[in-house]
C-alpha cells in the first residue's frame, strides 16, 4: 500500500512538473481536450503537443493515458500470489506469514498482533516503541501546550500542534516572518499561525509581490501610450494632443484659416473648412456657378443666383423647380366611359375602349343599328346595361360589339348557321340520327329505347328467371343464373331456371370430380369437372407423373397445329400449362425449340424464370414468388399478339395469380415443335441457368391447348406423386436448418454444431485457466489475400486480453484482435490507433463474433447486426505466416494487447478454415489448421474454482459461476460476500414503523402528530461524533412554533418557526455571542417539508451554519459562526421536541441519530437517543376532517391540505371556494382577434386574414390564389399580390404583355368573335362555348339540373335528362306514380256512378208504374170527398204519395 501511495504521489509530481515545463497552465483555449479523450471522470490538461489525463482518486481508480484502465493494485504488491479488486487500492497476498511466532514484542504485558505482511505490538500503559521496549508518556497528564492535541502512538504519545506552534509539546510559537516572506521592501508583522505584510507604495498582494500597474486604469486619453513606472506613470501623446494625460487637443482653428464666413472644424492634428452654400475650395475661397450643371429641363432658361438658381418654365408645358413636371392635363378626367387619358405636352389624348368614339370617347357606337342578326335573331348591344342582369358588373374591356340571340335551330355570330343537330352524334348505342328543324330524331336498334337510344331495355324487368334464379341483362337478351341446389334437392336449369336437372343421377364421375348437370332444351346430361391430376369424361385417367432422377420427356407438336393457332389469332396459340411441386431451388421445367430458337421455363434460386431466344435476341421473365416449398403450383406460359406471358398461381400469389409480360421475340415459330419436359438434351441444357433436370412431380400438362397424358410417353414414367416428408419431425435436432432435397435431406447446421444431423458440437478450448499463461499457434498454409473473415465464439469475464494475432515468419505483427475495457479492438499496426467494436462482450455469456476485412474497411457482425467501424492500413495474409490465439510465447510481451486472454474460444475460423488445437473427426472434409504448438490450453469450457478461497462470509454458501462466484447469504446478511448485516429482515419495528437498516443497527421510522405536546430525549453520552447536523421533517400550518430545543447550562440550541420561516438560535458557552439567523422560504403551508440545519465547515472549530429547505439553501449565519453542538452528548443535556408546535413530524435526526417516537425497541447501534418520561406520542399524521361539510361549490373537488380546505375548481370557475366565474379572456388569449368569454371557455373572433382557435394563424390567401401563368403569389394581411412573370400583366397576371392581336396571335374557335382591346385580343363566344379561345363546350350538366336522381346528358347548348322510373318531364320533376294513382281513382269512381244512375232510372220507372196500377184497382176517385174526409191516410200508410200527385 505504501508503494502504491509513493507511485501515485510521484506520478502527480512528475505530471505537475511537466505541465509547467510545457506551459500548459496558461489561459489559452485547449485544443486536444476538445474531444474529451479522458474517461471515467478524469481531468484533461492540454499540453504543448498533446494532452494529459489526471485520473480521479475517488471511487473506482483508473490509470492509462486516457484513464480508461482499471487500476490493478497487485502491480505494486510485494508478493507474487496476489488478489485484488480492479479499480480498488487494496490487495491481498495469498502467502501469509505469521510474524508473531518469533515473539518480537517485549514481555511480559505486550501483545503481538499479526498483520498482513507485518505485525503490530499492542503495548501496555506507559510503554511504547515498535516492540513496546521504551517507557513513554501518555495523554493523561495533557502534556501538549497551546491547544495542541495529544495522540497515543504505539511508541508513546505525540502532540499534534495547532497551526502556528511547534515543538515536542507545542511550546514554541513559530515566527512566520523568519523566512522573510514579504517582498519589495515590505514590513513583516508576525502573528499566530500567520503574518501580515505592510507594503510600500506601488505594491500590493498578500506578500506585496504584485507591482501595482498604474496604467491599469487607462489614465492616458486619446489613444496615448501609457508607460508604467515605479509608483507613477507617463503618457506619450499622439500628434494633435497635449497635457499630462494627453487630455487636451491642439486647436488648429485659432488662426481663422477659412474665408467667406466658412466654419472651421478642428481635427486631430489638422482642420477642415465647412463652406457656406455657394462657395467651395479648401478655404471656401471660390464662388459656385449653380447653373453649370444645367439643372433646368425641357428647354427652360437657367438664371444663376447667390447659392441658388432659378428656372424659367414659360411656354414649355412643364412646371416645377426644374421644369421637370409635365402639366397634368388629365387631372380633370376629361375622358369618358373608362377611356385612358394619355398626357402630352400642352395637350392630352383619350384612348377609347372598343365600342366608343369621340374626342372624349363620349359616344357609344350602336352596333345593332345595321341589324346584323339574320333568320329572326335578336341583336343586343354589349354596352346596354338594361340587357343584362342586375348583378352584372360592367367591364369596358368587353362592351364592344353585339350579341345575336338566335332563333331555335340557328347559330353563328350573326345566326347565319342552320344547326345540324345530328352533327354531334347525339344518338347512342348505334341509333340512327335524322336531322329536323330545330331538333333531331333517333331511330334505335333492337334492345334500346329513349329519346337518344340511351336506355338499354332491361329484359330482366319482366323477371323471367324462376325458382330463385337471378337475371343478368344483356343486349336484347338476358341470361338466367340458377341458384345452387340445397342438399337433397335437384338443381334448376334451362334458359329461365324452370327445368329440374336430372343429368347427375347415377353419374360416373370418379376421383373426387364434381358433377355439373345441364339441359340443352332436348335432353339432360352432365359434365365431370375433374380434380387436379385427372382427365377424361369420367376423370378416370391420371395425369400426375414424377421425376425421381434426372431425365426428360421428348414431345413432338405438329407444326400445322402451331401455324393454325397463329393464323386464327388464338389467345393461347403457343402455350404450355402444367402443375408441379418440388423442393429443389434450381431446375429446368421444360424446354421448347432448338439451339437457335427456344423457349424455356426453369427454377432459379427458388423463383420461376422464363427465357426466350430468337434471332440473337434474348428476353427474360421472372416471377418473384418462391416455388420450391413442396406445394403445388399452376404455371402457364403462352405467347399471343400482346407478347409473351407468365402466369403463376398458388401460395405466394393472390387470387388472380402472379403475372409478368414482355414483348415476344419470336418471328418464326417453325422450330418450336420440339418440347422437352423435365429436362433437355445436354446441348440444349447448356442454354439454361440452372443446368439441372427437374426432380419432383408434374400433372395436368397442356401444350398448345391440348392435354398431354403421361400414358402416351414413349418411356415408362412413374405415375402419381409419392414423397417422404424428410424434415418432419426435424432430423437436425433444432441445431440447424433442414433442407428437403425431395429424395433425401440435408442439415445446414448452425455454428458450432456439425455432422449429418447436427448432433456433434465443435470443441471449446479454455485459455489462462486458473490464471495460467496459455496460447496456441498455427501456421497459415495458404494465402487468404486482402479480403478475409475471422469468426469465433467467445466467453470471458476478463476485460482485457489478446484473442488473435497474425505475424510474419520474421515475427512482425501486422494484425491483432484483442479485448480492452470489455470491447473488441482491431489494429493492423503495432503502434497504430485501433478500431473499437460497439458491443460490450465480457459478460460471461457466449457471443458469436464475425470480423470481415475488406480492402482497409472493417465490418463487425454481432447478433445479426453489422457495424462498419472504420478503416485500417491494408492487411494481406500470405502462406507461411503464423496465427496466435489467446496469447503469445514468453519471449514476446503481450501486455500492449492486454496480456493473455482468459476465457473460452470455440469454432475459430479464418475464412472457412478451422483453427483447432487438436485434430477432429471431419466428416465433411472441411479445411483445418491444426495447432503447431499449444501451451496450457484446456479442453472444454472450464471455469476457475473461484470458491476455493471461501470468499463468502458469515455463513454464506459459495457457488461457482463462470470464472466468478455468487454467495447465498443468510437472511440477516447481504452484500457480494455476505459482509453486511441487515436487521430489518426480522421486522423488529412495532406499531407500523418503517424499518431502515444502518451500518451498525437499524431505525424504526414513524410519523407523529403533536398538539403542543412536547417530548424529551437524551443521548446519554452515546454520540460518537460532535453534532453538526440537524434534520427535521415537518408538516404544519403554525406560523410561529418551537420545533426543537436543547439546553445544558448556558449552552442552548433552538430550532423553530418565525413567520412561517425556519428560525435557528445557537449559543455555546465558550462562544463570544449567540448566533441567530432566519430563512426566507415559507414552510407553514400544510405540506411536508425537509429542513436541514448544518454546520458549513465541520472540520473547523468555528464555522457558519446554514438552513436548507427541501434541498435548497435558504439562509446562512454569515458572517457569524460557532462550533459544533458537543454539549448534546453530555448526560445532563436534554432535548425537547415540539415544545410549542401543532402539526406533524416525520424523521428527526440530531447529528445523524434518529429521535424515536416509541420506546419499545432496543436497537444495537451505539449512538442513539432515548425517550424520557412516560408520555406517549400520537403516532401517524392526522388533521381535522375539513372536507366533510363539502365547502367547495360548482362541482369542485375538496382536497384536505392539512387542516385547510383547498378547492380544485372545475373548468370556468375560480376563487377559494370555486364560486367565481372565471374570466377566460383576462389573459388575452386571442392574438389577432376579439375574445368572447363563456362559462368554462372562450371564443376568439378573428380579424380578417387570421384563423385558428387563438387567431394565431395568418391565413395564407395564396393557398387558393387566382394568379395565372405561373405567377408568384405574395401573401399579405387579408390579401395577396400576384408577381407576374415576363410576358404577362394585370392584377392576376391574366393578360398577355405586350397585348395579343386578333388574327395574328389569337384565333377564336367555334364561331367566336375576336375583338382587340386595351389588354389584347378577346374572344366573344357563341352560346354553348367558353374558354379563352372559345375552345371548350359548356357542360350544361355541371349545375345538376335533373331532379329525383335523373341522369343528365350534355348536348350542344342544352341538356337532356334521363329520368328514373316513375318520373318524367324536362328535368324529371313530374311524378308519374302520383298521376297514375289519381287517374285510377277517377277510373273507378266514374263507372261506378254511371252504373248507379243506370240502375236507379229503371227502378224509379217500375215503382211509378206499380203505383198507378194499384190506384186503378181500388174504386172511384173523388178528390174533393177524399181530400175533405182524409180517407187517403190509409193508402198513405201503404205507399208514399208520389210527388206528381201532390200537385193535384
Amino acid at each position: 500500500m505504501e508503494l502504491e501511495s509513493i507511485y501515485l504521489d510521484l506520478k502527480t509530481l512528475l505530471l505537475t512538473m511537466m505541465m509547467f515545463k510545457w506551459g500548459i497552465l496558461c489561459t489559452a483555449t485547449p485544443d486536444k481536450c476538445l474531444s474529451t479523450p479522458c474517461q471515467n471522470g478524469a481531468t484533461c490538461v492540454d499540453t504543448k503537443d498533446d494532452y494529459a489525463c489526471i485520473c480521479a482518486t475517488e471511487g473506482l481508480r483508473y490509470v492509462g493515458k486516457n484513464c480508461d484502465k482499471l487500476y490493478d493494485a497487485c502491480s505494486f504488491a510485494p508478493c507474487k500470489d496476489c488478489i485484488s479488486t480492479p479499480g480498488m487500492p487494496e490487495y491481498r497476498c495469498m502467502e501469509e506469514v505469521d510474524e508473531c511466532q518469533s515473539n518480537p514484542c517485549s514481555e511480559p504485558h505486550s501483545l503481538c498482533v499479526d498483520q498482513l505482511n507485518g505485525y503490530f505490538c499492542r503495548c501496555p500503559a506507559g510503554y511504547g516503541g515498535p516492540q513496546c521496549h521504551r517507557r513513554v508518556n501518555d495523554c493523561v497528564r495533557q502534556p501538549c501546550m497551546n491547544n495542541g492535541t495529544c495522540v497515543l502512538r504505539p511508541q508513546g504519545s505525540e502532540c499534534q500542534c495547532v497551526p502556528g506552534y511547534e515543538g515536542k509539546i507545542c511550546e514554541d510559537d513559530i515566527n512566520e516572518c523568519s523566512s522573510e516572506p514579504c517582498q519589495n521592501g515590505a514590513i513583516c508583522i508576525d502573528g499566530v499561525a500567520e503574518f501580515h505584510c505592510f507594503c510600500v507604495p506601488g505594491f500590493q498582494g498578500h506578500k506585496c509581490e504584485i507591482d501595482i500597474n498604474e496604467c491599469a486604469s487607462r489614465p492616458c486619453a486619446n489613444s496615448a501610450t501609457c508607460i508604467n513606472e515605479k509608483d507613477h506613470y507617463a503618457c506619450e501623446c499622439l500628434v494633435g494632443f497635449t497635457g499630462i494625460n494627453c487630455e487636451s487637443e491642439i486647436d488648429e482653428c485659432e488662426s481663422d484659416p477659412c474665408h467667406n464666413g466658412a466654419t472651421c472644424h478642428d481635427l486631430m492634428g489638422s482642420y477642415s473648412c465647412e463652406c457656406p452654400p455657394g462657395f467651395q475650395g479648401v478655404h471656401c475661397e471660390a464662388d459656385v456657378d449653380e447653373c453649370g450643371s444645367q439643372p433646368c429641363l425641357n428647354g427652360a432658361a437657367c438664371r444663376d443666383m447667390v447659392n441658388s438658381y432659378e428656372c424659367d418654365c414659360s411656354d414649355t408645358g412643364f412646371e416645377g423647380d426644374h421644369c421637370e413636371v409635365d402639366v397634368a392635363e388629365c387631372v380633370s378626367h376629361p375622358c369618358q366611359h373608362g377611356a385612358t387619358c394619355l398626357e402630352g405636352v400642352k395637350q392630352y389624348t383619350c384612348l377609347c375602349w372598343p365600342g366608343y368614339e369621340g374626342t372624349h370617347c363620349e359616344m357609344d357606337i350602336d352596333e345593332c343599328a345595321e341589324h346584323p342578326c339574320d333568320n329572326g335573331g335578336e341583336c343586343y348591344e354589349r354596352s346596354k346595361l338594361t340587357h343584362w342582369g342586375l348583378d352584372w358588373e360592367l367591364s369596358y374591356a368587353s362592351v364592344a360589339g353585339y350579341i345575336c340571340h338566335c332563333s331555335p335551330g340557328f347559330a353563328g355570330e350573326n345566326c347565319t348557321v342552320n344547326i345540324d343537330e345530328c352533327e354531334s352524334g347525339p344518338c347512342q348505342n348505334g341509333g340512327t340520327c335524322q336531322d329536323q328543324d330545330n331538333g333531331y330524331a333517333c331511330t334505335c336498334p333492337v334492345g334500346f329505347s329513349g329519346f337518344l337510344c340511351e336506355v338499354n331495355i332491361d329484359e330482366c324487368e319482366s323477371q323471367p328467371c324462376q325458382n330463385g334464379g337471378w337475371c343478368e341483362d344483356g343486349t336484347a337478351s338476358y341470361i338466367c343464373h340458377c341458384p345452387e341446389a340445397k342438399v337433397g334437392n335437384l338443381p334448376w336449369g334451362g334458359s329461365e331456371c324452370n327445368v329440374k336437372l336430372f343429368g347427375c343421377f347415377h353419374h360416373e364421375c370418379q376421383n373426387g370430380a364434381t358433377c355439373s348437370p345441364w339441359f340443352d332444351g332436348i335432353g339432360h346430361g352432365h359434365t365431370c369437372l375433374c380434380a387436379p391430376g385427372f382427365y377424361d369424361e369420367q376423370c378416370l385417367t391420371q395425369t400426375t407423373f414424377s421425376f425421381s432422377s434426372p431425365g426428360f420427356i421428348p414431345i413432338e407438336v405438329p407444326q400445322e397445329k402451331i401455324q393454325m393457332g397463329v393464323e386464327h389469332g388464338d389467345d393461347y396459340g403457343l402455350a404450355i400449362q402444367l402443375r408441379f411441386r418440388t423442393t429443389l431451388p434450381d431446375m429446368l421445367v421444360f424446354y421448347r425449340g432448338d439451339v437457335e430458337t427456344y423457349l424455356l421455363l426453369e427454377i432459379v434460386n427458388g423463383s420461376l424464370q422464363v427465357k426466350a431466344f430468337s434471332d440473337g435476341s434474348e428476353l427474360k421473365l421472372t416471377s418473384p414468388a418462391f416455388v420450391n416449398d413442396g406445394d403445388w403450383r399452376d404455371v402457364h406460359v403462352f405467347e399471343n399478339s400482346k407478347g409473351l406471358h407468365l402466369l403463376l398461381k398458388g401460395p405466394g400469389c393472390n387470387g388472380d395469380g402472379c403475372r409478368a409480360q414482355i414483348e415476344s421475340p419470336f418471328q418464326n415459330l417453325d422450330s418450336l415443335f420440339h418440347v422437352y419436359v423435365g429436362g433437355a438434351p445436354e446441348e440444349l441444357l447448356q442454354n439454361s441457368v440452372s443446368y439441372a433436370s427437374f426432380i419432383g412431380c408434374m400433372e395436368d400438362l397442356i401444350i398448345d391447348s391440348g392435354p398431354v397424358l403421361p400414358q402416351t410417353f414413349q418411356e415408362d414414367q412413374h405415375l402419381g406423386c409419392s414423397k417422404t416428408e424428410w424434415c418432419e419431425p426435424d432430423p437436425c435436432h433444432g441445431r440447424g436448418r433442414c433442407v428437403d432435397l425431395w429424395t433425401s435431406y440435408h442439415c445446414d447446421c448452425h455454428r458450432p454444431f456439425y455432422s449429418g444431423s447436427c448432433e456433434e458440437e465443435l470443441q471449446s478450448w479454455t485459455y489462462s485457466h486458473e490464471d495460467s499463461r496459455s496460447f496456441s499457434v498455427y501456421r497459415i498454409a495458404k494465402s487468404h489475400g486482402r479480403n478475409f473473415q475471422v469468426s469465433f465464439f467467445l466467453r470471458s469475464l476478463k476485460l482485457e486480453g489478446l484473442i488473435f494475432q497474425l505475424r510474419t515468419p520474421a515475427g512482425e505483427v501486422y494484425f491483432s484482435m484483442y479485448l480492452k475495457m470489455g470491447r473488441l479492438l482491431i489494429s493492423s499496426l503495432a503502434d497504430g490507433a485501433p478500431l473499437t467494436a460497439p458491443i460490450f462482450l465480457t459478460t460471461g455469456e457466449k457471443h458469436f463474433l464475425l470480423v470481415e476485412i475488406q480492402p482497409r474497411q472493417v465490418i463487425f457482425d454481432h447478433g445479426s447486426l453489422r457495424y462498419g467501424i472504420g478503416t485500417i492500413p491494408e492487411v494481406v495474409i500470405n502462406a507461411g505466416d503464423e496465427a496466435y490465439l489467446g496469447g503469445l510465447p514468453e519471449e514476446w510481451d503481450s501486455r500492449p494487447w492486454g496480456g493473455h486472454y482468459k476465457g473460452c474460444l470455440q469454432d475459430f475460423r479464418l475464412d472457412l478454415v478451422h483453427l483447432e488445437v487438436d485434430a477432429w473427426n471431419n466428416a465433411d472434409e472441411e479445411e483445418i489448421y491444426v495447432s503447431s504448438g499449444a501451451e496450457k490450453v484446456k479442453r472444454g469450457c472450464i471455469s476457475d474454482d473461484t470458491c476455493k478461497g471461501s470468499p463468502c462470509q458469515n455463513g454464506g454458501e459459495c457457488t461457482v459461476t463462470f470464472n466468478d462466484f455468487t454467495c447465498s447469504c443468510p437472511n440477516d446478511y447481504t452484500g457480494l460476500t455476505c459482509q453486511t448485516r441487515v436487521w430489518c429482515v426480522s421486522d423488529p419495528c412495532l406499531n407500523g414503523g418503517h424499518c431502515m437498516d444502518l451500518s451498525d443497527g437499524y431505525e424504526c421510522l414513524h410519523n407523529a402528530t403533536f398538539d403542543n405536546s412536547p417530548a424529551q430525549f437524551s443521548a446519554g453520552g452515546s454520540l460518537v461524533e460532535p453534532v453538526s447536523l440537524i434534520y427535521v421533517e415537518l408538516r404544519t400550518r403554525s406560523e410561529n412554533a418551537v420545533l426543537l430545543r436543547a439546553t445544558r447550562g448556558s449552552d442552548q440550541l433552538t430550532v423553530g418557526l418565525l413567520d412561517s420561516s425556519v428560525w435557528v438560535e445557537i449559543h455555546i458557552a465558550d462562544g463570544a455571542e449567540t448566533v441567530t439567523f432566519t430563512g426566507e422560504r415559507k414552510v407553514a403551508d400544510g405540506r411536508w417539508h425537509r429542513v436541514n440545519v448544518t454546520m458549513a465547515k465541520r472540520d473547523q472549530k468555528s464555522s457558519p451554519w446554514t438552513i436548507t429547505v427541501d434541498g435548497i439553501i435558504d439562509a446562512s449565519s454569515l458572517p457569524h459562526g460557532t462550533g459544533s453542538l458537543h454539549f448534546l452528548n453530555d448526560r445532563g443535556a436534554v432535548l425537547t421536541l415540539a415544545e410549542s408546535f401543532t402539526g406533524c413530524l416525520g424523521a428527526v435526526r440530531v447529528g445523524g441519530v434518529y429521535l424515536p417516537f416509541v420506546d419499545d425497541y432496543d436497537p444495537p447501534q451505539v449512538a442513539q437517543f432515548r425517550f424520557l418520561g412516560t408520555q406517549r406520542i400520537s403516532l401517524g399524521c392526522r388533521s381535522a376532517p375539513v372536507c366533510n361539510a363539502n365547502p367547495c361549490l360548482n362541482g369542485a373537488t375538496c382536497n384536505d391540505v392539512f387542516n385547510k380546505v383547498f378547492c380544485e375548481c372545475d373548468v370556468g370557475w375560480e376563487g377559494e371556494l370555486c364560486d367565481v366565474d372565471a374570466d377566460d379572456c383576462a389573459s388575452g388569449p386571442c392574438f389577432n382577434g376579439r375574445c368572447k368569454d363563456y362559462l368554462a371557455g372562450f371564443e376568439c373572433r378573428c380579424h380578417p386574414g387570421y384563423a385558428g382557435a387563438l387567431c394565431d394563424v395568418d391565413v395564407d390567401e395564396c393557398e387558393h390564389h387566382a394568379c395565372q401563368h405561373g405567377a408568384i403569389c405574395q401573401d399579405g394581411p387579408n390579401m395577396y399580390t400576384c408577381i407576374c412573370p415576363n410576358g404577362y400583366s394585370g392584377p392576376r397576371c391574366q393578360w398577355d404583355y405586350p397585348p395579343l392581336k386578333c388574327g395574328k396571335d389569337v384565333l377564336c374557335a367555334n364561331d367566336g368573335i375576336c375583338n382587340d382591346g386595351l389588354w389584347g385580343a378577346n374572344c366573344t363566344c357563341m352560346p354553348g362555348f367558353e374558354g379563352k379561345s372559345c375552345e371548350m363546350e359548356i357542360n350544361e350538366c355541371n349545375s345538376n339540373p335533373c331532379r329525383h336522381g335523373g341522369s343528365c346528358l350534355d348536348r350542344f347548348n342544352m341538356f337532356v335528362c334521363q329520368c328514373p322510373p316513375g318520373y318524367s318531364g324536362s328535368v324529371c320533376d313530374v311524378n308519374q306514380q302520383a298521376r297514375a294513382e289519381e287517374v285510377s281513382w277517377l277510373a273507378v269512381a266514374l263507372p261506378l256512378l254511371s252504373f248507379c244512375v243506370l240502375v236507379f232510372i229503371p227502378a224509379l220507372a217500375f215503382m211509378i208504374r206499380t203505383t198507378r196500377n194499384k190506384r186503378q184497382s181500388e174504386g172511384a176517385y173523388s178528390p174533393s170527398a177524399e181530400e175533405l174526409a182524409g180517407a187517403r191516410l190509409a193508402m198513405d200508410r201503404m205507399l208514399k204519395v208520389p210527388p206528381e200527385e201532390r200537385l193535384i
